[in-house]
């Protein structure tokens, strides 16, 4: 497995990355993941620092994390947090460990570039995703959702 930055040429595999079921947050996920090379080069936002990070085995993009840097209120980043935006692994390829490489191996890069923290939202019905962000971070500071606002939100200290 190869870890580099996502390509343009990836986008026919981002369009059609199978998260190995359906739901809200899945079909959530699939749209984030069509737009991702898009996000990534949006001109208006060029500040954030937008990075899109593909896990690729025999010429197939197989897990993918992007992220950016964390914006204040009035749109000013912060330099030294960052912000994930989306992890996915193909549904073949779930349950192996993959995703815990992938991020791990983002946070560790983050980590040694100066970054200090790292927060990211999940939708509180995408139970998997809280499981995982629990027991893979079991230091990570976890905020339940009030009632009319629709994420977990999840923040760790790098």
């Amino acid at each position: 497995m190869i870890l580099r930055h996502a390509r343009d040429s990836d986008a026919e595999q981002f369009e059609s990355f199978d998260l190995g079921g359906s739901g809200q947050w899945l079909d959530e996920v699939a749209e984030i993941l069509a737009g991702l090379l898009a996000w990534r080069s949006d001109p208006h936002v060029a500040q954030l620092d937008r990075q899109v990070i593909v896990a690729v085995t025999d010429g197939h993009v197989v897990g993918v994390v992007a992220h950016e840097r964390l914006a204040r209120s009035g749109g000013r980043a912060w330099d030294n947090h960052r912000y994930l935006m989306v992890t996915a692994v193909r549904g073949g390829q779930q349950r192996t460990g993959l995703a815990r490489h992938l991020v791990e191996s983002v946070l560790a890069d983050l980590a040694s570039s100066g970054c200090e923290s790292v927060q990211w939202l999940v939708h509180p019905s995408n139970r998997p995703s809280i499981e995982f962000s629990r027991n893979v971070f079991p230091g990570v500071d976890e905020t339940q959702p009030p009632e009319d606002a629709p994420y977990v939100s999840f923040a760790l200290a790098l």
